[in-house]
């Protein structure tokens, strides 16, 4: 029984590891599929034409990026950008499959340590306060959380 309590204590300390998959040079993570009946005709649309911005600010977000990491008691490298995008369904919820786009300092493709990516995913996994569309009828929207990283730490956050 005490094995099974160190066990319990042992996981709920590590992040949760998601699915990672590459189809034609692109990564995704998480690629599950879970759909609200309601919203699986919506139109898709893009954050910006539907006022789906994250509610809190960008300033925000950095300090809680850096806080989570910090948590991590981590060493990361890389400069660069880490972005992910998925889609807000039309009740205000985010869909996991969630791809990863990964750039160097000069917009070049390129790949992060997946325990640094892994981490920031997990961040993004936090975020739950996202809003529904503000459009006439159901709308999915497509939704962007940019990392900027130097030297392994996340400098600037674009919601």
């Amino acid at each position: 029984m005490k094995y099974v309590i160190l066990l319990v204590i042992l996981l709920a300390g590590f992040p949760g590891i998601s699915q990672r998959i590459t189809v034609a040079g692109q990564q995704y993570m998480d690629t599950t599929s879970i759909s609200n009946a309601a919203c699986s005709k919506a139109l898709v649309a893009h954050y910006y034409s539907v006022e789906g911005k994250y509610p809190r600010s960008s300033d925000t977000l950095l300090r809680e990026a850096q806080a989570f990491l910090k948590l991590q008691k981590q060493q990361y490298a890389g400069t660069g950008y880490v972005t992910f995008r998925f889609i807000i369904n039309c009740a205000g919820h985010r869909l996991p499959r969630t791809q990863v786009l990964q750039t160097d300092a000069s917009y070049q493709q390129t790949v992060f340590q997946p325990e640094l990516v892994e981490a920031l995913y997990a961040f993004l996994q936090t975020l739950t306060e996202w809003q529904v569309a503000k459009s006439p009828g159901s709308v999915n929207y497509i939704a962007y959380l940019t990392f900027k990283m130097k030297n392994g730490e996340v400098v600037a956050m674009v919601p």
